[in-house]
């Protein structure tokens, strides 16, 4: 969980050129065998306009291979409206990991799904990105992860 936290982090920073002002630690905020929290925090030297366009452009550059179904970040994308898809798309194979319920431009997008082996499980998530502006080129980026419903096997892990 915490590289799925790093990927998004690493994403923001690569695409925005900013620098890094804190670690990133990814933190299990709660966990059942049914579901979990995650949630971390981290100030970026940037605008959150930048921050914001890191995060919703361009996926595909910042996505982690190991973190898709096809093998390829770039194949990644993300239509950043209420409904569109956080997709990845090679040729005909197609997957949505999650649908975009909600945006407010260059503050908070809103995404609602199972990622990546919670597709399959029967348990669904909400995963918000927070862009808060502390200073002109200063923003905290929170990403918030709550995954819960019925599987058989154990989340708490």
């Amino acid at each position: 969980m915490r590289s799925l936290a790093s990927t998004l982090f690493y994403g923001a920073l690569a695409l925005t050129s900013a620098s890094l002002s804190l670690g990133v630690a990814a933190e299990v905020v709660d966990s059942s065998t049914q579901g979990f929290t995650i949630e971390f925090k981290q100030v970026i030297n940037a605008s959150p306009a930048d921050v914001y366009d890191g995060l919703t452009d361009n996926v595909g550059q910042w996505w982690l291979d190991d973190h898709t179904w096809f093998g390829n970040g770039k194949n990644m994308q993300l239509d950043a409206r209420a409904g569109g898809c956080f997709c990845e798309i090679l040729g005909s194979s197609q997957t949505q990991h999650l649908q975009v319920a909600m945006v407010i431009p260059n503050q908070f997008v809103r995404l609602l799904g199972g990622l990546g082996p919670l597709q399959g499980e029967g348990v669904s998530g909400v995963m918000e990105w927070r862009v808060n502006k502390l200073e002109e080129t200063s923003t905290e980026l929170t990403v918030f992860y709550r995954v819960g419903g019925y599987t058989p096997n154990d989340l708490s892990q």
